[in-house]
């Protein structure tokens, strides 16, 4: 968390519809609630004025939902809901950026996409998913629906990743084929988020619910815990580390989840700290964990 007058507001548009950093931090990208993408260099830079827009991309017709930098790859994925998605890659001879791969005729607006760990694949969310992420081996793949479920699916193909690597789970079935499947949100469910070490899972409910799922050995059940909470829904949740994650949602103002030593998560603070009472303080008492269930697999 940044100290007291360590951070900064800086605004590049009217409104950032999403945005993606690349891996060292030196670039970003930004749509500004429009057809656009806009990439800025420089971004090492503590003041964004000194950054440099260094290319509008305009390829997409409709407002653009989702980005994604490579974590192996410089190469810049997009979405739209024009039902389209690029790929794109920056040719420093013509010092322009230019897309290398298109996919088109999607049966429905894409609203998100995201590259696997390893630079292998990318993955697009549409019309009922409403979030994905991918688990550090790239071999399992986590969505949230708007059919309350967050389910996890096997993304191993054999020819292409060698041996399978299960992860948490006992064994991975084929491609695009579910291994666990979870309900605890009653809900549609927002967000989903991997740890660091994939072993655990947290999905944010849009009943103002998270759930942090932890897994044992291979072939274990796994156990969950709910957070329920008296302030709007989280839209987005990332694990900090394997102890602590954030969240954010229509409050404006980043929620804490952490840890403690006997294994309990609770809510922890607002990272934004007001100049009046806190928001914590005036709802003292709405935040209650649900006891430990067990999940419902597939493995």
């Amino acid at each position: 968390m940044a100290a007291k007058g360590d951070a900064r507001l800086w605004q590049l548009a009217d409104g950032i519809s999403c945005h993606a950093w690349n891996k060292d931090r030196s670039k970003l990208a930004i749509c500004p609630n429009s057809n656009e993408i806009w990439i800025y260099s420089g971004c090492h830079q503590p003041d964004a004025t000194q950054w440099r827009k260094e290319a509008v991309l305009t390829e997409h017709d409709m407002l653009v939902c989702g980005l994604d930098w490579s974590p192996v790859h410089d190469q810049l994925v997009s979405c739209s809901h024009d039902r389209s998605a690029f790929v794109w890659k920056y040719e420093a001879a013509f010092r322009q950026w230019k897309p290398l791969l298109v996919v088109l005729r999607i049966t429905r607006a894409a609203i998100n996409v995201k590259w696997s760990p390893d630079g292998a694949y990318l993955m697009a969310t549409i019309c009922r998913v409403t979030d994905l992420d991918w688990h550090p081996n790239s071999q399992l793949l986590v969505t949230g629906s708007t059919d309350l479920k967050c389910r996890v699916f096997s993304a191993h193909v054999n020819d292409v990743d060698g041996p399978p690597d299960a992860g948490p789970f006992e064994a991975l079935p084929p491609f695009g084929e579910p291994v666990a499947e979870f309900d605890n949100a009653s809900a549609w469910v927002n967000a989903v988020a991997w740890s660091p070490k994939g072993d655990r899972l947290a999905f944010a409910g849009q009943g103002s619910s998270i759930h942090i799922v932890h897994f044992g050995a291979p072939g274990e059940y796994p156990t969950i815990q709910s957070i329920r909470f008296a302030y709007l829904p989280l839209m987005r949740i990332m694990f900090l580390s394997s102890t602590a994650l954030v969240g954010v949602g229509y409050d404006f103002n980043p929620m804490l989840f952490a840890e403690d030593g006997n294994n309990f998560w609770a809510f922890s603070e607002f990272v934004d700290k007001k100049p009046t009472e806190s928001a914590v303080k005036r709802n003292s008492g709405s935040f209650s964990a649900g006891a430990c269930t067990h999940a419902s697999c597939c493995c």
